[in-house]
């Protein structure tokens, strides 16, 4: 299951909440969109560019504009995604 709720869109920002449960493989996802994601709660692995990392509670991953990437859920978790510039297709709910 995949959750998401756009906390705020202002300006060139957006915040996204993002919920994944347990064991929830991402398809890869690629936009011009710079992304920074923080681990509210659970562990994940993330995939970008070909490099793997875990992240937990509390870890911050960085995806560059146009960076291939995609997520392995471990543990259900809640992330929250910060976009620049906005992402409009979140915006139309695609």
């Amino acid at each position: 299951m995949v959750k998401r709720e756009v906390l705020a869109s202002e300006g060139s920002v957006m915040v996204v909440k993002v919920e994944l449960d347990k064991d929830f493989h991402g398809d890869e996802d690629k936009h011009v969109e710079e992304q920074v994601s923080y681990i509210e709660k659970g562990s994940v692995e993330f995939e970008v560019a070909g490099e793997k990392r875990v992240l937990h509670e509390g870890d911050v991953q960085y995806i560059p504009s146009n960076a291939p990437h995609r997520v392995n859920v471990i543990e259900s978790c809640t992330i929250l995604d910060v976009f620049t510039p906005v992402r409009k297709d979140l915006l139309d709910g695609k």
